[in-house]
């Protein structure tokens, strides 16, 4: 079946709804966040802040102030500098499945949340707003044992939620 051309994007559609779902992505990081761009043009080194400007996202340098779409040609560069600063690219893409964006779940915090706090794998992803399955493979990926079924079962009658 072909489609028809109202059904149809043009390039120049596609390319504009690219750039609106950047910046709605830059829209959700908090006021006063940071990142900084290195081994870029002179115009986009350094370190930049999120601010307001007359109810608009803009991002300060010293005096120099862009807006977001101002970096979607260097997006790959400012995904990589925003995930450095600890919050995951993917959970600003789906905003509407998490509230608030966190910082990345580490081992540590992950073996203190499970082990040490003996939270289940459920209450861990609800926390970090991702899947179970997630949680899990994360543990697998970093070698922590988990619970048996009946330990996890044991667990959650002690903590009145079985």
């Amino acid at each position: 079946m072909r489609k028809t051309a109202a059904k149809r994007k043009s390039p120049i559609a596609k390319a504009r709804a690219n750039v609106i779902k950047f910046c709605e992505i830059l829209d959700h990081l908090p006021i006063n966040f940071r990142f900084k761009l290195n081994n870029l043009s002179k115009d986009f080194n350094g370190s930049w802040e999120k601010t307001a400007l007359n109810g608009t996202t803009a991002w300060q340098n010293g005096p120099r102030i862009l807006f977001n779409s101002s970096f979607f040609l260097k997006r790959k560069q400012v995904f990589e500098a925003i995930e450095e600063a600890g919050y995951p690219v993917r959970q600003l893409y789906f905003p509407e499945k998490r509230s608030k964006i966190v910082p990345r779940l580490t081992e540590e915090k992950l073996e203190e949340l499970y082990h040490g706090e003996k939270k289940s794998l459920g209450e861990i992803a609800k926390q970090y707003g991702c899947s179970k399955q997630n949680i899990m493979v994360l543990m697998e990926r970093l070698g922590l044992k988990r619970r048996t079924p009946s330990q996890a079962r044991i667990e959650a009658i002690k903590q009145g939620r079985g």
